[in-house]
């Protein structure tokens, strides 16, 4: 009986770790603007690869069907930024010393105990990448 349960989770976990690893990559490309039949602009993460570009490629012909989509202009654009901050805080120890005095006033040497906060901000730029495309009369493949 343990047996029997050992091979049927072996065989599930076989099972899910095939599947999971035998997924093809879906290509990811968004309408950013469409006017139907004339023209658009397709929006890629700034880093794509080839199927996100047939992605974009698949989306412009649709848009332009019957009809020829050419690519007009293609590039990186800035979309937004991201700020990251953060701050640390050290205790510091008192270490006032007596060294003296100077005219009857005492003189005292070092910092008093407190706490010393340091902060820093880092911002960056978030950028995608996008293809700005017209539906073509003239009759040949996507350019």
């Amino acid at each position: 009986m343990k047996n029997k349960i050992l091979a049927i989770v072996t065989l599930a976990a076989t099972v899910v770790v095939t599947s999971c690893q035998t997924t093809p990559y879906q290509g990811q490309a968004r309408d950013t603007k469409k006017k139907p039949q004339e023209s658009g602009v397709i929006s890629l993460k700034e880093n794509f690869r080839d199927e996100d570009r047939q992605k974009a490629d698949e989306k412009m012909k649709s848009n332009c069907n019957p009809l020829t989509a050419r690519i007009v202009e293609e590039g990186e654009i800035v979309i937004g930024q991201k700020v990251d901050t953060g701050s640390s805080e050290t205790k510091r120890d008192d270490s006032r010393t007596d060294v003296g005095s100077l005219f009857g006033i005492p003189l005292t040497s070092g910092k008093a105990g407190g706490k010393d906060v340091n902060s820093s901000s880092t911002t960056t730029a978030l950028r995608e990448w996008q293809i700005s495309y017209v539906c073509d009369t003239k009759k040949g493949k996507l350019k």
